[in-house]
């Protein structure tokens, strides 16, 4: 199966090169693949930086955007433009563990799964709160994500999946969460999705409540964008809450009972409130994220 490895960048010049060369280097891809980077409205190196392994490697395409448009935008400049049959989307700000890309494209094998993705996770800095809440999220994320994939009821991804070329040719430009969105899509085409435990990538979280809060704003802000969008919501915790009472408190008591994150719980909890409450408010005055402030606490390798 031909393979394209699409990402998208803004102002990503801290871990665009570190990124690059993982995906070329450690990750096994087979010397027809193409990696194609969407810079879009960069106001630091992350070109230049993407245009010096252009230069070194024939798989490496650029395509430089001088207007920032949005990711929504980049995500379907990549659709449009893949020549591989699987697309795999991986995120600018995280590092791929070896093996992550190829194994989730060797799931793509079997022609019932229209997406397949991976498992992110945390590196643990900040503040012992604020890291508290991070790894709390994430981790009942990827528990649900697994149970879920388990019972065949999986309709999401994450930050880093595979989808076959075709299934959607584009997105609004006003979805946030292309990841929720795809998947939706996917699943309505009758197509399964896998997520793979093993397929890991590191995230950089926010380091501050006020960029963690806002980041949990836009996020849910997201899926009632993918709902007024697709008619479903994704795996919106929720939502979840509402449409599979039963499952959805057997998946969190279940985790809660495993990891006993009790600390994070408390802090995530009244934090999610208080994000789905702004979240809503955005929805009714019909705030645009399309392009989005940047949680800037999240982008950077350093412990702040």
């Amino acid at each position: 199966m031909s393979i394209t490895i699409g990402i998208c960048a803004y102002n990503e010049g801290w871990n665009i090169g570190n990124l690059l060369d993982n995906v070329l280097h450690q990750q096994g891809i087979p010397p027809d693949a193409e990696v194609i980077t969407v810079c879009s409205g960069c106001k630091d190196n992350t070109p230049n930086v993407v245009r010096n392994f252009e230069q070194r490697d024939p798989r490496v395409r650029l395509i430089e955007e001088p207007v920032r448009l949005g990711k929504a935008a980049a995500v379907s400049r990549i659709l449009s433009e893949a020549r591989g049959d699987q697309i795999i989307f991986v995120s600018a700000d995280v590092t791929p563990e070896p093996d992550c890309l190829m194994s989730l494209v060797r799931t793509m094998a079997d022609p019932k799964v229209g997406i397949s993705c991976g498992r992110p996770e945390p590196i643990q800095r900040g503040r012992r709160l604020v890291s508290a809440i991070v790894k709390t999220l994430w981790g009942f994320h990827n528990w649900q994500l697994e149970k879920l994939n388990h019972a065949g009821l999986l309709m999401h991804a994450s930050e880093v999946f595979c989808i076959r070329r075709g299934i959607v040719k584009q997105i609004p430009r006003t979805i946030v969460n292309d990841d929720a969105y795809l998947a939706v899509k996917a699943k309505s085409h009758g197509y399964r999705i896998k997520y793979l435990r093993n397929s890991q990538v590191q995230v950089f979280g926010p380091q501050t409540i006020g960029d963690y809060l806002k980041q949990r704003r836009r996020i849910i802000a997201g899926h009632y964008q993918v709902r007024s969008a697709t008619g479903k919501f994704s795996q919106y915790l929720f939502y979840s809450l509402i449409s599979r009472p039963n499952l959805t408190l057997k998946l969190l008591t279940g985790y809660f009972a495993a990891r006993r994150e009790f600390a994070g719980l408390a802090a995530a909890a009244l934090i999610e409130v208080v994000a789905n409450l702004l979240a809503v408010s955005d929805m009714i005055r019909r705030k645009s994220y399309a392009i989005w402030s940047i949680s800037t606490t999240t982008k950077t390798a350093n412990v702040l």
